[in-house]
This record gives structure tokens, C-alpha cells and sequence, in this order.
């Protein structure tokens, strides 16, 4: 469910670009090493972009509905919107230009992205919709003035179920089956294995780059 949240946003975001008024160039997961990564990255980053990561759950509640018991969390997700631009006024970087369509500028994405996610369910089984929390400007870094980058941070919030597995019987998980690919996510549109059916969807053993399966040891 969070890899699904996170891609969700992200196409929540690509597919609201023509009432936004700009089109993202990217859209990406947030990489661990953030000074590193706009180094090494140096001539990819060209905004409009953004990045989402996981930040954590918290409220953590066991419920029980007419399936059987879940754990329900609040999760929480971190959003940067950036914006770069070779104006030598760096407020215009934030401000945008004349044409937001070329120029959006940091202030614009962010509102953008705010006012296409607040209250949505991306098309997932969510306990509670999306919720647009603080914004906040990046403190600008060496790396970040040297791709005279500008970037906004927003905090998601949603409530999300985790299924409770083999309750009161451990012998019920028998095996564990997963998808990847690789890279986790498609540059710039993510990766969906149902085009038609609303959200994105993660992948299924026809459409996932690797493939495990584990079949776990029992006691006869």
C-alpha cells in the first residue's frame, strides 16, 4: 500500500497537468543521499520536478470490519516540488516567469500539487483521504544553488489498513510472493499495470520486471 500511495500522487500529479497550467518534466522517488544525488544528477534535474517519500506511520489502531481485522495507520509522506531557472533574480526562481506554463516558478508547484491531492483517494482502498499538511521552502544548499534549484516540501498525510496475516494460525502464511521493477519507478510516468482501471496499479507477474517467490518451510 505505501509504494501504491506514493505512485498514486505521482500520477495523481501527471494526470492534472493541463489545469495546472505546467507540465512536470519529472516525477520520482525521494533518493536516500539528497547532496549526492543533485550532484550526480547534475543534468537531469530540470524542473517543474518532484520527489515523494515515505516518512513513517503513526496512530496505529487494530479494527474490526465484516472481512475480519485490520490495522489501520495515519502515513505520512514527504513531497518536494522544484523549480529551476537561469534568471540571475533568484526570487524569480520562486515567483516564475511571465508564461507559468514555462516558467511556473516553486510557489506555483506547490500550490499546484496542494490543490490536486487535498481530500483525494487516488483510486486506493484508504481509510481517509489524502491531507494537504505544512509547506515549507528547503533551505537552499551549495548543490541546490549550483542547479539554481528551488524546492518546496509539503507533508501528505492519508489512513491507510494493513491486512492482518495468518491470525491465530502461523501455519496459514505459506509462501511469499513479490513484484519488482527496475528501477522501482518509471521516469516520468510510473509504471501501471492497468492503464484503464483507475489509480496506478502495481505490477502483476505479467508486467514486473523481477519476480520472488518463497515457499516457506512447515513442520509435518
Amino acid at each position: 500500500m505505501i509504494a501504491a500511495i506514493e505512485l498514486a500522487v505521482l500520477a495523481r500529479l501527471k494526470a492534472l497537468e493541463e489545469p495546472l497550467g505546467f507540465a512536470w518534466r519529472r516525477l520520482l522517488t525521494l533518493p536516500d543521499d539528497w547532496e549526492s544525488y543533485l550532484t550526480e544528477k547534475k543534468g537531469e534535474i530540470v524542473g517543474p520536478i518532484a520527489w515523494i517519500a515515505f516518512t513513517g506511520w503513526s496512530d496505529a489502531e487494530r479494527v474490526d470490519t465484516a472481512d475480519g481485522a485490520q490495522l489501520e495507520v495515519t502515513g505520512t509522506f514527504a513531497l518536494l516540488v522544484g523549480n529551476t531557472s537561469k534568471r540571475p533574480d533568484e526570487a524569480a526562481n520562486r515567483h516564475g516567469g511571465p508564461n507559468p506554463a514555462i516558467e511556473p516558478g516553486s510557489y506555483r508547484l506547490a500550490l499546484g500539487a496542494a490543490a490536486a491531492l487535498s481530500g483525494q483517494m487516488l483510486g486506493l482502498d484508504l481509510v481517509s483521504p489524502i491531507e494537504v499538511g505544512n509547506c515549507q521552502p528547503l533551505p537552499r544548499s551549495k548543490a541546490m544553488a549550483d542547479l539554481f534549484l528551488s524546492i518546496h516540501g509539503l507533508v501528505l498525510s492519508c489512513r491507510f489498513p494493513i491486512a492482518i496475516v495468518g491470525e491465530g494460525d502461523p501455519e496459514q502464511l505459506l509462501a511469499l510472493h513479490a513484484n519488482w521493477d527496475i528501477p522501482l519507478l518509471g521516469a516520468p510516468v510510473p509504471i501501471d499495470a492497468d492503464p484503464v482501471a483507475p489509480g496506478v496499479q502495481l505490477p502483476d507477474d505479467d508486467h514486473a520486471d523481477a519476480t520472488d517467490h518463497l515457499d516457506l518451510e512447515t513442520q509435518e
